[in-house]
């Protein structure tokens, strides 16, 4: 043999061997795989299903097209509730055997439960194509054309799919998706006799279905059976025994109804000092602290500090907490740094130590509160509370991506929190993703069932983004379950008030009024005088305001809005006769006084109002709104000077109140004094970064008297929950920036409108010419350039980007010319 023939020969041997490896290592792959597969099986059966799936696992890294161990791990984490998981690998089931039936079924089923209507639609017809007689397969393809047909509004379609849906129930009974449109449709219609009918049904054949409860409850609300819904939430409450959520809304729901004895009795009885479970004591803790009396609460938890339970550390520190609230400072906090100091590390301690960061936080020490929370993140990163605390804080600093992480961490661990996902809303609110809030506070409310804070926080949204009608439809589901809670009905009578509906309005004024108590007499009243004076029927007005005076509720305030009401209608010597006469009996009154200095402004005497202003400020120095009105006095006058000496007398008083401090902002701005501006506007953001107002102003003085890249960086960050805004100057801001990084488009998208509203403010016009400019559309940059140059005539100090406004027209001119 030659060199080279041996050479092929063992290139030959060599790949052989080598092939013959590789063949018999695929083999040895399949059955590793397949004894995992086994093993699995064998885990899952004994009931150890974490352990199962790691040998699932195993499986997949040796064998990714194992269909059975993949249909095995998608059923066990559909089961165990984990449905994003589960969704993924039917999804990678599908992906290699796409006539999977099991998987689309299960595809199909799971994106109804998450209203994932597209995807229902995309797996629901391939499954038809695979099993077109499967009444489940059926159910799933009418609850879709149903879903569709709400949404169109098509009316012969929703007919036909609850024909259906009737006709596939009573094939099959257990069609749950089949009941839900029949269920659907009737709450649709307020049929709510029928809704009991149905979800009774229902209930019987799958009594875990918690969302049958929930309609049954606003079906029972809608009909105010009050002793029916006590008995639905007990009957709740033995179903989940481990829904905290549902045994505070029956407690609610005494409270609600007057029953205050009762709710006592439930949480009594429901408490066990003993048991490892803390949740009970705390909810009678709560009730008696509010509905008693704190002393009554601090004896209670005396009582059972005393019997040395398992949760004695816990109640010593709730105790703590409660000497906090009645105002016994000190002692709480010695108290809660006795228990921390020699407490074991546990999970006991670290909730412990988050409530103690709060109260230092309330006590006016977050540097020591954020050291606390800091400490147990270290130890425990998915504490939840003190999640929640974190996020809290990164929100205000604008540090909202990593918020959303924190509070992403903590609703895997409580996805049902409907405190974490009003938390969430804020951090998508202040990114400027209003349709991600209103989802979140959506879901705060669902989650909540119906909770007055979170329905009042969804109402608010709704009624700012002009959803006037899903706003009344979440109020009203919510006084359902809190019939009289008085801010939800003063909210509802003002969303009637802006749809002028006066019937409903008159409806929701006399509950308030039947309800009896002095604070929601006051909001009903002020309703009524809101709804005459839109109406225009000022004898009415007078009238009502008239009878207020004698009622000893109100008195005084009362006397006030008759004398402005009397004010505004053009009686003068009328209103000041009787303010005159009611300051005679009381000389030193504060709001007669103020009330006499406003009217001699109205009638032209500012010499005679200047003299009662101040005479109030001497004698009641922090009274904000007499310092602004002789600050407004005075610019009146035009007297700039003595306007800025009456600023700076009340900052010393009062150094940090922010109305004063937008005041003094705004001076500095009239006087081109900038820099001095913003400095003001960033000590108010740090006293409120809530604030859209001073937000605004800041990122647009950042931004438009500023060129580094430092400041255009901090006013994005100022300006991002501005995405989306209907409000002209804010939309200006957002332009304004979105056009100094370039984003030439989306600045258009928010500078015409802007212009449009405010078609005689020059920096608007200036700004949308810049823009168009940018974008090479130098006709309308011309001509919005020249609309900015006429409005400025006007202006007795030219402002700073005249130079650059006359260059820009000239240039414009030129070229445009020379292009004809």
């Amino acid at each position: 043999m030659t060199q080279i023939s041996f050479l092929r020969a063992a290139r030959f041997v060599i790949t052989l061997c080598v092939a013959i490896t590789l063949l018999s290592a695929c083999d040895s792959a399949e059955e590793r795989a397949e004894a995992h597969f086994q093993s699995g099986l064998t885990l899952l059966a004994e009931g150890d299903v974490d352990r199962a799936l790691i040998e699932l696992r195993n499986v997949f890294k040796l064998n990714g097209q194992h269909k059975e161990a993949r249909l095995t791990y998608a059923r066990i984490e559909r089961e165990r509730g984990n449905i994003s998981g589960s969704y993924g690998q039917y999804l990678r089931l599908i992906e290699q055997d796409p006539d999977n039936l099991e998987g689309r079924r299960a595809l199909a089923e799971m994106a109804m439960e998450t209203g994932n209507w597209e995807e229902v639609g995309r797996h629901g017809a391939a499954a038809a194509e695979l099993s077109p007689d499967d009444l489940g397969i059926q159910s799933i393809n009418n609850t879709f054309a149903y879903s569709q047909a709400t949404q169109n509004g098509d009316a012969d379609g929703i007919d036909y799919t609850v024909h259906l849906a009737r006709t596939l129930v009573e094939a099959d009974p257990s069609l749950m998706t089949a009941r839900r449109v029949v269920i659907d449709n009737l709450v649709r219609n307020q049929d709510w006799y029928d809704v009991l009918a149905e979800t009774d049904a229902a209930l019987t054949l799958d009594p875990d279905m918690g969302s049958l409860y929930t309609i049954r409850l606003s079906a029972l609300q809608a009909l105010e059976k009050s002793a029916e819904i006590a008995e639905l939430l007990k009957r709740m409450a033995n179903q989940f025994p481990k829904d905290e959520g549902i045994k505070q809304m029956l407690v609610q729901h005494y409270i609600d109804h007057q029953n205050l004895d009762v709710a006592e009795q439930f949480l009594r009885a429901d408490m066990d000092p003993m048991s490892d479970d803390h949740l009970a004591v705390q909810r009678l803790i709560a009730f008696l602290d509010q509905f008693r009396e704190p002393q009554a609460a601090i004896a209670e938890m005396n009582r059972i500090i005393a019997l040395d339970g398992p949760n004695t550390a816990r109640f010593k520190a709730m105790r703590a907490v409660l000497k906090f609230r009645a105002g016994d400072t000190q002692t709480a906090i010695t108290e809660m740094e006795a228990l921390l100091d020699s407490a074991d590390r546990s999970n006991q301690t670290r909730e412990i130590e988050v409530e103690f960061a709060r109260l230092l936080f309330q006590a006016k020490n977050p540097v020591d509160a954020r050291e606390l929370i800091e400490k147990v993140l270290a130890e425990d990163p998915t504490q939840v509370e003190a999640l929640k605390f974190k996020a809290a804080w990164l929100i205000e600093e604008d540090e909202t991506g990593e918020a959303i992480v924190q509070l992403r961490e903590a609703l895997g661990q409580s996805p049902r929190d409907a405190q974490l996902m009003t938390l969430m809303a804020r951090a998508h609110e202040r990114n400027g993703d209003r349709a991600l809030m209103g989802e979140m506070l959506a879901l705060a409310v669902q989650s909540s069932l119906n909770a007055p804070q979170e329905s009042l926080r969804y109402a608010r949204h709704l009624a700012a983004e002009n959803d006037l009608t899903i706003a009344e439809s979440v109020l009203l589901n919510a006084l359902r379950r809190s019939p009289t809670h008085s801010e939800l009905l003063a909210v509802l009578g003002h969303l009637y008030l802006e749809m002028e509906d006066w019937s409903r309005l008159e409806t929701v004024v006399r509950i308030m009024d039947d309800l009896g108590d002095i604070r929601t007499k006051g909001m009903s009243a002020q309703l009524k005088v809101t709804m005459l004076a839109a109406q225009q029927r000022t004898g009415d007005l007078t009238a009502f305001l008239s009878d207020l005076t004698n009622d000893p509720d109100f008195g005084l305030s009362a006397e006030i809005a008759l004398i402005r009401s009397m004010q505004a209608q053009g009686d003068t010597t009328g209103a000041f006769a009787r303010l005159d006469q009611l300051l005679k009996d009381n000389p030193g009154s504060l709001p007669l006084r103020f009330m006499k200095a406003y009217g001699l402004v109205s009638d032209g005497k500012f010499d005679a109002a200047e003299v009662v202003y101040r005479a109030i400020v001497k004698d009641h120095p922090n009274t904000v709104g007499v310092w602004i009105a002789l600050h407004a006095l005075q610019m009146v006058r035009g007297d700039l000077p003595k306007a800025q000496a009456v600023l700076d007398d009340a900052l010393a008083a009062l150094p940090d109140d922010p109305n004063l401090l937008m005041q003094q902002a705004a001076a500095h701005e009239r006087s081109r004094q900038m820099d001095k501006a913003i400095d003001v506007y960033e000590k108010l953001y740090a006293l409120d970064s809530r604030s859209q107002v001073v937000a605004n102003n800041l990122s647009s003085l950042l931004t438009t008297y500023r060129t580094d890249d430092e400041s255009l960086q901090r006013a994005f960050t100022l300006a991002r929950r501005l995405r989306g805004t209907r409000v002209p100057a804010f939309q200006d801001t957002y332009g304004w920036i979105a056009y100094r990084m370039g984003n030439y488009e989306e600045a258009l998208h928010y500078l015409e409108p802007a212009a449009v509203e405010l078609p005689n403010e020059p920096l608007v016009l200036y700004h949308l010419a810049q823009t168009y400019v940018a974008l090479d559309r130098e006709d309308d940059a011309l001509r919005t350039y020249q609309a900015a140059a006429a409005v400025t005539e006007d202006l007795e100090t030219p402002p700073s980007f005249t130079p650059t406004l006359e260059a820009e027209i000239a240039r414009l001119t030129a070229e445009l010319a020379a292009g004809q």
